[in-house]
């Protein structure tokens, strides 16, 4: 059996660390696992996000299928390790960035990308999707201050979080994936919990691959990536959305604060 995990979200759970994690111990987990980002696979990425952006586009659909199954073809069917894939875009957009909607297409683009998973791994596929989670304020609030920083984003958090697009439910997206995917199984674990695990949000994606303590042991654990800075930086990032800097300076003020506050961190 070829075991295959997609780490399909969420954004602001913990992923950008995984990530990083993952990249940095690349060498000494190739012999025992196949590890896949958003760079091995970035066309497909490309296209979740359209269609997440155009979810009534059958062509957009499609093209979620047609490059998921270029991306599998690409992979050796008889080699023995197990894959695990890992990019927060499969889901579709950050909910909120320029109000686009959130992951209510997650559950037709993990079904698509599992069809064609079952189409080259026949029944040798033991496929697992896992998402990562987190409380719902605290995740509210993240992706609020990820769109202040990356875009010009002029609402403050209590209107922001009016907003339909951001009212996600990850645990209710977790359940409508699962419904769409079975017989696949899908997994999930909130941020809340994994964090204090050695291996932080990386530990549960871990406990899905039978790799020997000493593996896990050796992987060099990198400090949380892409997590807000300083308490207080959001305001100060809403003020500066709402002056009339150029964009240039906007983007150029906001760089040089975050280079600021991450010291200080």
């Amino acid at each position: 059996m070829t075991r295959v995990v997609i780490h399909a979200g969420f954004h602001k759970t913990g992923t950008t660390s995984v990530q990083s994690t993952l990249r940095a111990n690349r060498a000494l987990l190739e012999p025992h696992l196949r590890v896949y980002l958003k760079a091995d696979f970035d066309a497909l990425t490309e296209a979740t996000r359209a269609f997440c952006a155009a979810p009534e586009d059958d062509a957009a659909l499609n093209a979620v299928g047609r490059y998921a199954m270029r991306f599998f073809r690409r992979i050796e069917r008889d080699d023995p390790r197990p894959i695990l894939m890992s990019s927060e875009d499969l889901s579709g957009h950050l909910p909120g960035r320029r109000r686009r909607p959130g992951y209510h297409a997650a559950p037709r683009i993990m079904s698509v990308i599992a069809e064609n998973a079952r189409h080259r791994f026949g029944d040798n596929l033991d496929l697992i999707f896992f998402f990562s989670t987190r409380d719902s304020d605290t995740w509210l609030r993240s992706t609020w201050w990820q769109n202040l920083r990356s875009t010009r984003l002029t609402d403050d958090l209590d209107l922001y979080a009016t907003r339909p697009e951001v009212a996600t439910d990850l645990n209710g997206t977790v359940e409508a994936v699962a419904k769409a995917v079975a017989p696949a199984r899908v997994m999930s674990e909130s941020l809340d919990l994994s964090r204090d695990r050695r291996e932080g949000p990386l530990a549960p994606l871990l406990d899905l691959f039978a790799l020997v303590p000493e593996i896990r042991d050796a992987l060099a654990i990198l400090p949380p990536v892409n997590a807000q800075p300083v308490s207080g930086l959001d305001e100060v990032f809403l003020a500066l959305n709402r002056s009339a800097l150029s964009e240039e300076n906007l983007r150029d003020a906001k760089k040089n604060l975050r280079r600021i506050a991450n010291k200080q961190s």
